[in-house]
């Protein structure tokens, strides 16, 4: 009876494990902005100021999309850029105020030692809006969890043109839930070796 409550247990800590880490996000929005397009020394806008306005507001060093740009999503025709097209989804809010960057399991993720969003409306003013997800930040982001926008330029008819983050990144490749699986199964099996010796 105690190796099938032990086996219960095991089983319900794992799916709590997995369930919890799809069903977090975190949330920008023009309030908790680091940074708007009016702050800085540069020209941020009406045309793209990536990476330098990057490199202006937080002393980094970016020279080009090949030197930081980790992805980009834009509104029009849903284009995708940079090292983790493939890894990461966005789904537009109809009005294009908003959005969720999600994650797709099983591909490799971004790690936010040094990570910065960047929100563009080329039309309204403040033309950008940046915000920090390093490690360390108060919007500190793990590269799985989902990225939820909203209320960007609402009240002005405005859009999001695209959004982009940039870092210094290396990919993390993910273990797929089968392997979370295997690994739940040795823990058991460890369980009931146990079990037998302490019988004899």
């Amino acid at each position: 009876m105690e190796l099938s409550k032990v086996l219960k247990t095991v089983f319900v800590a794992t799916a709590l494990m997995m369930a919890s880490a799809a069903s977090h996000a975190l949330l920008l929005q023009p309030g908790n902005a680091d940074y708007d397009g009016n702050d800085g020394a540069g020209s941020y806008g009406p045309g793209n100021c990536e990476p330098g306005c990057i490199n202006d507001l937080f002393g980094t060093s970016f020279a080009n999309n090949d030197d930081g740009l980790l992805y980009k999503a834009e509104f029009d025709g849903g284009l995708e850029e940079g090292g983790f097209t493939g890894s990461y989804e966005m789904t537009w809010a109809l009005d294009a105020t908003g959005g969720t960057l999600s994650w797709l399991e099983g591909t490799p993720f971004i790690v936010c030692g040094e990570c910065y969003v960047a929100v563009k409306d080329g039309n309204n003013d403040p033309r950008y809006y940046f915000f920090d997800l390093s490690f360390g930040s108060e919007l500190e982001w793990d590269g799985k969890e989902d990225l939820e926008f909203s209320n960007f330029w609402a009240n002005t008819q405005g859009s999001i043109s695209h959004i982009s983050i940039w870092g210094d990144n290396t990919p993390v490749e993910v273990p797929e839930p089968s392997t979370l699986g295997l690994l739940g199964l040795g823990l058991m099996g460890l369980v009931y070796s146990r079990k037998r010796k302490a019988n004899r």
